[in-house]
């Protein structure tokens, strides 16, 4: 997925075999979801959907062109792989839905305490929260801030990979860096994706929207937040 991914578990629970097993239960599923959506791979179905070979999607494919719909609507158009160069791309959204479904393939095994982060997007399996220090785009050593996680944390922005980012709508991408906080892991993604494009506009959607808060910072430094963003010492 063009990214690092790094798997956490306390074994305090469970024993190192059960934990591989996991690990490698968890491995074969990111290598099977990539395989599948990798707009760089030519023999995967999503390439070949989207060059028309395929007419009738997998079950996968359908979930994720279900939720790309959702997505859409929720963002209200600032998220819409369908507006993406060379046709429908919800790469914007699989990384999120394919940390998601890790962190149920974790849970199952019995993992309690563990986390799965895939790029600076965190899905945290901890009873109690665990708190995420987010990476300042305009300093590479050093964080904007430290938020609390029960469930998701994702960050978008243009510091790591540069402007990959398209504006449906014409016009500027509005942040450098935009991180949202909720409970599903998958509309964290695709919600910081389009705060970074919308800015102020997606902020005011985030505040409509319960358990989840964001905040994002433009190309001259400056920090917006929704009103229930708060920030906690390292």
């Amino acid at each position: 997925m063009g990214t690092v991914f790094d798997l956490f578990a306390d074994e305090s629970d469970l024993g190192i075999e059960a934990i591989n097993a996991a690990f490698e239960h968890a491995c074969n599923e990111l290598h099977e979801l990539d395989d599948r959506f990798s707009t760089y791979k030519p023999h995967s179905e999503l390439s070949r959907f989207r060059c028309g070979e395929i007419d009738s999607p997998s079950a996968l494919l359908d979930e994720v062109i279900e939720l790309s719909s959702r997505a859409c609507g929720m963002s209200r158009g600032y998220f819409d792989p369908w507006a993406m160069p060379g046709g429908f791309d919800p790469t914007g959204l699989v990384k999120g839905w394919a940390i998601d479904r890790v962190a149920k393939i974790f849970r199952s095994f019995g993992i309690t305490i563990g986390a799965v982060n895939g790029g600076g997007d965190i899905a945290v399996i901890n009873p109690v929260g665990q708190k995420v220090g987010v990476q300042h785009p305009l300093d590479r050593v050093a964080m904007c801030g430290v938020v609390w996680v029960e469930s998701a944390i994702a960050t978008s922005g243009l510091y790591e990979r540069g402007n990959h980012l398209r504006n449906p709508f014409g016009g500027d991408v509005a942040a450098i860096s935009a991180t949202v906080v909720g409970a599903e892991l998958v509309f964290c993604d695709v919600m910081a994706t389009a705060l970074a494009v919308g800015g102020k506009e997606v902020l005011y959607l985030l505040e409509q929207v319960n358990d989840t808060e964001g905040f994002f910072i433009d190309g001259h430094g400056s920090m917006y937040k929704t009103s229930g963003m708060s920030f906690c010492d390292p």
